[in-house]
């Protein structure tokens, strides 16, 4: 099981960023853009493979079925 921040980070290396920003920076940013998913990230951290795909299709990444 992975750690919810790491978790987070590993998105937002998907994710093309135009500025380079610390990782805490860019966790914060994920966390306050996505603030009212954390219901959805702490069950995406967990392995529910539904909520993953569900946070990646919001979060406008590629989700294979």
């Amino acid at each position: 099981m992975m750690k919810e921040s790491e978790f987070i980070l590993s998105l937002c290396k998907e994710k093309v960023d135009e500025n380079q920003r610390s990782e805490y920076d860019q966790i914060r940013a994920f966390r306050d853009k996505y603030r009212d998913q954390a219901e959805l990230i702490t069950r995406a951290t967990q392995g529910d493979s539904k909520a993953l795909r569900q946070l990646r299709w919001q979060c406008g990444l590629k989700v294979i079925t």
